[in-house]
């Protein structure tokens, strides 16, 4: 009998040991730490590049602003009047002038109707604006107008004298009171008359004034009848009298009566 021997090989664990890195490796180890680093370091220097150059345009001594340039057509303004207003921002920086506050700084001058200001490379404030256009006067003075689209306001000064006719009425009916005047000025035309002056009372009665002095009152009822009337009759009964008309009164139902230059005051019917 032959007595052997099997021999059980042990299974374990197969030493490993870790590969010496190739160059390539390396190059990829170290190559990303060092680009994040360059990264910062550029975005370092144009973060520095872009405070120096933000704390460069905010020197007042940098960039400053020369020159006033006005868009517009001025009638009754004059430069002189925003030269006092436009002048205290010149030798501010471009970028750092408060151009709002010039803007409404202008505004305030009642002659503005509508101004915009921008600033114009490199050295210019560009001041575009559209002036007021008056109507006429308003009221019994000659402290405040009415412009055309039925905005009161005081002048303070007229460049452009008129003549200006002159409206009165109600707070509110400004514009109804011009468009009165535009169709009245086309009824009196054809006849050689000219309306200068149309007022509505506090109790809503109507009296008109024409270039030739001629006063009419009208009253409150009836107004265009009444007055289609009168430009009927103007040609035919007045018109060679009227040196020695002072006024008409339309205030009658059948009728109409004279105010002779050396006669008696106005009847006060209607």
């Amino acid at each position: 009998m032959r007595l052997g021997f099997r021999s059980k090989q042990r299974r374990g664990a197969t030493p490993l040991r870790r590969p010496a890195p190739s160059a390539g490796q390396s190059r990829r180890m170290w190559g990303t730490p060092l680009r994040w680093l360059g990264v910062a370091l550029v975005l370092t220097g144009v973060g520095f590049g872009l405070w120096t150059g933000s704390q460069k345009l905010r020197d007042p001594a940098a960039f400053p602003l020369r020159l006033v340039q006005i868009e517009g057509v001025l009638r009754n303004l004059a430069e002189a009047d925003l030269q006092p207003v436009a002048s205290g921002y010149l030798g501010q920086n471009f970028f750092m002038a408060n151009l709002d506050e010039l803007r409404a700084a202008l505004a305030a001058n009642p002659w503005i109707d509508t101004v915009a200001v921008r600033r114009s490379w490199p050295e210019t404030v560009t001041i575009a604006l559209r002036e007021r256009v008056p109507f006429g006067y308003w009221g019994s003075g000659e402290q405040e107008m009415v412009d055309v689209a039925g905005q009161r306001f005081r002048p303070g000064m007229v460049r452009q004298p008129g003549p200006w006719p002159r409206l009165a009425g109600p707070a509110g009916h400004e514009s109804a009171l011009i468009r009165t005047w535009g169709e009245l000025q086309a009824l009196f035309a054809p006849i050689g008359l000219t309306l200068t002056s149309l007022i509505q009372d506090e109790r809503r009665a109507w009296r008109l004034t024409f270039d030739n002095g001629l006063e009419v009152y009208v009253g409150r009822d009836q107004f265009e009848a009444r007055l289609r009337r009168l430009a009927q009759l103007y040609p035919r009964v007045l018109a060679a009298q009227i040196d020695q008309i002072a006024a008409v009164d339309l205030r009658y139902g059948n009728g109409f009566a004279v105010r002779w230059k050396t006669g008696a005051p106005v009847p006060t019917a209607g």
